[in-house]
């Protein structure tokens, strides 16, 4: 079994480290780019029915 000394000099070491946990140095951290909610498919299926829909109660109003 270990010593006493060695258990205490761990211990010490990891109540040093008890602040630190969960937090990463910004530098660890990758930066992300802003990225649409939503695939580019998606959109256009979306603006095609929108705008479609418009243009379309648009065209029967007039005619």
């Amino acid at each position: 079994m270990a010593s006493t000394a060695t258990l205490r000099k761990k211990n010490a070491t990891y109540q040093n480290n008890v602040h630190k946990r969960g937090h990463v140095k910004d530098t660890l951290k990758t930066k992300k780019d802003w990225q649409l909610p939503v695939s580019l498919p998606v959109l256009a299926i979306l603006a095609f029915t929108v705008f479609g829909g418009a243009f379309l109660a648009i065209m029967q109003m007039f005619f």
